[in-house]
């Protein structure tokens, strides 16, 4: 008996690839890495310290631009030497492949010296005001971070605790959420490390996009990080949750 009804068929014109993606820059593996391990532990402090996210974020608003100018203008400059080093090093014939890891090499060293003085800055003003206003807390928490392997495993004996498992978790769903969607495709760590996710169909990345790919995160923490790791053998370098939300990490 022959189906009359109406049955869906795979089109494969109704997956649009955006051509100005061709030849884009993927972010290397390292850096998505280093992004995730750095928006994790905004989260984890951010968890832990809750009480002081509103004046940390007050405090980053009032130095925001000063800031911003300063280290774009040191960027400008470590940019600009970097050049001049290529430019000295040119007539030594030391192979551009050794060339380029050199000068790679610096501009990670020379970014961790300029970043540095302001990492310790927030965190020594972090330390300041909650000694300030939590004394005896405070004098608490040093005593229990004095030992390196109480501070190591803090966290793991801190998940056991289902409500705060589940607090964390969600707290971690937003933060992916609402960062990826109203910074186009940036969280804090990707901005730091200079990547961005962006839609294969080269549209922006809405609400729902965001959440797909924060929820599939899930997907590919599965079987040992192995959605994590597809990164190698993935032709467009994608993980598991790229491929679940239609999106890349590039390089910019």
């Amino acid at each position: 008996m022959k189906n009359t009804a109406a049955q869906k068929l795979f089109d494969p014109a109704q997956i649009k690839i955006d051509e100005g993606l061709q030849g884009t820059r993927l972010a290397s593996f390292t850096r998505r890495t280093f992004a995730f391990l750095t928006d994790w532990m905004i989260i984890f402090v951010c968890s832990e310290f809750e009480w002081m996210i509103f004046p940390v974020v007050l405090l980053l608003l009032l130095v925001r631009r000063r800031l911003r100018t300063t280290l774009r203008q040191g960027h400008r400059i470590i940019e600009v030497n970097l050049r001049y080093v290529d430019r000295r090093l040119n007539p030594y014939e030391i192979g551009d492949q050794l060339q380029r890891r050199f000068t790679r090499y610096l501009r990670v060293y020379l970014y961790v010296l300029m970043y540095t003085p302001v990492v310790l800055a927030v965190i020594f003003t972090l330390v300041f005001v909650y000694n300030a206003a939590f004394p005896q807390a405070y004098a608490t928490t040093v005593e229990e971070t004095t030992t390196v392997f109480g501070t190591i495993f803090r966290p793991v004996n801190d998940l056991s605790d289902g409500l705060s498992l589940l607090a964390r978790f969600f707290g971690a769903y937003l933060y992916f959420t609402l960062f990826t969607w109203q910074w186009k495709g940036q969280t804090p760590g990707k901005k730091l490390l200079h990547i961005r996710v962006v839609r294969l169909d080269g549209e922006p990345l809405s609400f729902w996009n965001s959440s797909e790919r924060a929820t599939g995160y899930t997907a590919s923490a599965a079987l040992l990080l192995l959605g994590f790791f597809q990164y190698f053998w993935d032709r467009n370098c994608q993980a598991t949750h790229d491929k679940i939300a239609e999106t890349l990490v590039v390089h910019r």
